[in-house]
């Protein structure tokens, strides 16, 4: 690799990175919210209502897992697989640094609500940082991925899927331990399989610079 391409991948890294922090930063915010996890993190959430493990951890495990069924899918382990585990590790780590920090309870359903909204937006906007940089997906948008491929779609398709099954999962399992099917699928979940596609569709229109695939002096 030359020059130029090193510093396309290191800038394309630097790109990842951060758009992987943005966005487990407005998913903190969301979970803080208390109206709904996120399609994607409703059973690390529901998990760790019943286990010592934090959401973070949770999360590791889970992503870990997604990881394991991309495999099976693919009936081979591919380098892609093995790169997700960092990932997976630094989601779950900056989950919980995120959780620590925002250490306070909105008592108040309007303070809540703005929490929210403010969450899918960062969020949002992690993910569209995240896809123009052209790197690795998270282990369950891998998945998610490798789902739209079986049903013969595109990822869109294997998404919907997925966070359908999730959130399903998730339902089953507070109904089961706490006999609260709602306890973290709510209105908020909702907003989030709704608004987030929107609102990368605008960004991805607003701010096309953060495309760095194709971009010849980027």
């Amino acid at each position: 690799m030359d020059n130029i391409g090193k510093q396309r991948l290191i800038k394309r890294i630097v790109f990842s990175s951060c758009g992987l922090i943005i966005m487990v930063l407005g998913i903190a915010m969301y979970i803080k919210a208390n109206i709904g996890a996120p399609c994607g993190d409703v059973i690390p959430v529901a998990v760790s209502h019943f286990t010592p493990l934090t959401v973070g951890q949770c999360a590791v495990l889970f992503h870990v897992l997604c990881i394991i069924m991309q495999v099976l899918v693919t009936r081979r382990p591919q380098i892609k697989h093995v790169l997700q585990l960092p990932l997976a590790f630094a989601f779950g780590i900056l989950m919980d640094v995120f959780l620590n920090l925002l250490d306070f309870e909105l008592v108040n359903i309007f303070y809540r609500v703005a929490l929210l909204l403010a969450g899918i937006i960062i969020f949002s906007f992690g993910i569209r940082v995240i896809v123009g940089s052209n790197l690795l997906l998270l282990p369950p948008d891998g998945l998610a991925r490798e789902i739209g491929g079986i049903l013969g779609g595109a990822m869109s398709k294997g998404k919907l899927v997925f966070d359908i099954a999730v959130t399903l999962i998730a339902i089953l399992i507070t109904l089961l331990l706490a006999g609260n099917a709602f306890l973290v699928v709510n209105i908020g979940t909702l907003i989030c399989a709704v608004g987030t596609g929107p609102l990368i569709g605008l960004y991805m229109k607003l701010f096309p610079f953060l495309d760095l695939n194709n971009k010849p002096n980027s």
